[in-house]
């Protein structure tokens, strides 16, 4: 037999043994001197002289068959160990059974026949019922009914449900909407040791059958999964760094669905290029809504304002009539690295083999690419519009709060950003919700008013994406004017004709694609080509020893460049029908002392 030693940088070792055993039994082996915590994963490998034997049976089938096939996938894809991946399947803390069987809330039947679905609702609940492949439902608008339907029509069949959130707030404020139709089981890395172990083994014992839960919830050990649904699929809260292992809940959501007779639905209000790329394809079934616009959609041209205001004089009297209401904002930072822009025309100058926006460290200095090192004195004149003033184009969340402190009292503001997510109640007790990206997981009600801050912070991000998150946060803003004919959307902007910002304000996503789709192709990036981002740990191999080992046959290696605070890295494109696994051995990886993430969300 074989087996994976658990939470260790190993794969299958031989063992022999007296007990009958059956794959994924949870066993005690010896290991070296120590007697640790392993997996069955085959239980008919022939019997070899030599062989240590399994000391005891610790509990029976704790990994069902399709969460060893779910590890061994993300080890292999991901450049890690089985045991490793099995490890984040079974936490140490959670992996004795609770002394209690757990038992799920009875289901609130008069409720759930009290719901129906409105007509588009039911509309794509046929579509889904009839889809053999996976299905992205492609739009803005609230599904509480269809969500309801498709658990309702899954349970009546005894089966077991999956609904999957990339971040707290879309959990909580889910929870709130459901709960009187629903009885929900919550699950996430925040829970006690205790809650966690007790619905762990109710979902393997299927005394829990429907789950909602945050990204970990992806490793529950369902046994009679049916539906998978993941909520904002485009998300980058579903990418998870455990340790040194990356991987993206949502792609193990698609993995899992391949069991037999498991659909999954992706409802997002701008799926990622490559999704969409796939649906045209035929890949996934697309189906799309439009969601009626009762506000106004408004860009102010920033050349006509003050030359270092955050705030737009229009954008300033919005927010001075809010009165009851709320107002999001939102500004992403470009860190250390600033831009030079063009205050004439909104141009941000490009490196033009890479097309990634080059830097400027501090004035006086030379623009350099991020990405190939290309360096360049800054030009005097804007080469497309000939003008000649310049701005250093390096928007903060400072200088936007002292903006705001001269309307609004502090207790009315709240700042949410990537390294500080307050509590879904302090963000509804506040007038005025501002920060980064993070800021849109939050939309309290009564939010009337929308506002990004800097469109050409957006556009000018140093990363090839930076077009495709410009327009899903502009459809994520957007979702307001839906609420209210008073309802107001603002985007600042150097660039008042920009046709991306055009196409956005529409929600015109097959323009969109069209183009991005044009590009990538012409740069060799994701959907043409996959990425792997290797970055130098400390007391790491020199990039030259370390890239002699990746396989170069049908790859491309892009650097050694610089990423945040200093860090080396190594981007590697390499062909569709490569496997990351193919690029270097595991082994060999732990051993160089890189860090590797697959397909990662952002190149710096």
């Amino acid at each position: 037999m074989k087996a994976i030693p658990l939470w260790r940088p190993l794969g299958p070792l031989a063992y022999s043994s007296s007990i009958a055993t059956r794959i994924g039994d949870l066993v005690r082996a010896p290991l070296g001197s120590k007697s640790v915590p392993a997996c069955v994963v085959s239980v008919t490998e022939p019997l070899r002289d030599g062989l240590k034997d399994i000391e005891e049976i610790i509990a029976h089938r704790v990994f069902p068959t399709s969460l060893i096939e779910l590890c061994l996938h993300i080890s292999d894809q991901h450049l890690c160990f089985p045991g490793e991946t099995l490890g984040l399947a079974l936490p140490r803390d959670i992996m004795r059974p609770p002394r209690r069987t757990p038992t799920c809330a009875p289901q609130k039947q008069q409720n759930l026949r009290n719901l129906k679905m409105r007509t588009d609702e039911e509309r794509a609940a046929v579509l889904i019922d009839k889809s053999k492949r996976p299905v992205i439902l492609h739009s803005g608008g609230d599904y509480t009914g269809l969500t309801v339907g498709l658990i309702r029509k899954s349970l009546s069949r005894g089966k077991q449900i999956l609904m999957l959130f990339p971040h707290e707030p879309g959990l909580a404020r889910a929870y709130e909407r459901l709960k009187p139709y629903l009885a929900l089981e919550v699950y996430h890395a925040g829970l006690g040791q205790k809650e966690r172990r007790r619905m762990r083994h109710g979902v393997r014992s299927e005394d829990v059958n429907l789950v909602a839960g945050l990204r970990s919830a992806v490793f529950l050990p369902f046994t009679n999964l049916e539906l998978i649904l993941v909520f904002d699929a485009d998300s980058n809260s579903y990418r998870v760094r455990s340790h040194h292992i990356h991987y993206n809940a949502r792609d193990l959501a698609l993995f899992r669905a391949k069991e037999k007779g498991v659909k999954v639905v992706f409802f997002s209000i701008m799926p990622c290029v490559e999704n969409l790329h796939s649906a045209g394809s035929g890949k996934f079934n697309l189906i799309e809504r439009r969601i009626r616009q009762r506000g106004k959609a408004l860009i102010t041209d920033m050349r006509m304002e003050k030359r270092e205001a955050v705030l737009s004089k229009p954008l300033t009297d919005e927010l001075r009539k809010l009165r009851q209401n709320r107002a999001l904002l939102l500004l992403n930072r470009l860190g250390i690295s600033a831009r030079l822009l063009c205050t004439d025309c909104g141009n941000v100058l490009t490196c033009p083999e890479c097309e990634i926006p080059l830097k400027l460290k501090s004035p006086g200095m030379p623009l350099e690419c991020r990405l190939c090192g290309r360096k360049e004195e800054p030009p005097q004149q804007c080469p497309r519009c000939k003008g000649v003033r310049w701005q250093i184009l390096s928007p903060g969340l400072e200088g936007l709060k002292k903006e705001l402190l001269c309307i609004f009292p502090k207790d009315d503001l709240c700042e949410v950003t990537a390294g500080h997510r307050p509590i879904v109640e302090e963000v509804s007790a506040a007038r005025v919700i501002y920060g980064t990206s993070a800021a849109l997981e939050y939309l309290p009600p009564k939010t009337t008013l929308a506002a990004m801050l800097s469109w050409d912070a957006e556009r000018s991000r140093a990363d090839f994406r930076s077009a495709e998150r410009a327009f899903r946060d502009v459809l994520y803003l957007r979702r307001i004017l839906a609420s209210s004919p008073e309802s107001k959307l603002i985007v600042q902007t150097y660039r008042p004709k920009d046709k991306l910002l055009e196409y956005a304000l529409k929600a015109d996503a097959e323009w969109f694609l069209r183009s991005e789709l044009r590009r990538r192709r012409e740069l060799g990036y994701p959907p043409y080509r996959r990425l792997v981002l290797f970055k130098k740990g400390t007391k790491a191999w020199d990039q030259s020893r370390f890239c002699n080992n990746i396989r170069h046959e049908g790859v491309e290696l892009l650097g050694p460049y610089e990423v945040n605070r200093g860090v080396t890295a190594v981007l590697v494109k390499l062909r569709r029908d490569i496997s990351p696994g193919d690029l270097i051995d595991a082994a060999i990886l732990k051993k160089s002392g890189w860090n590797v993430e697959v397909d990662p969300a952002e190149i710096f």
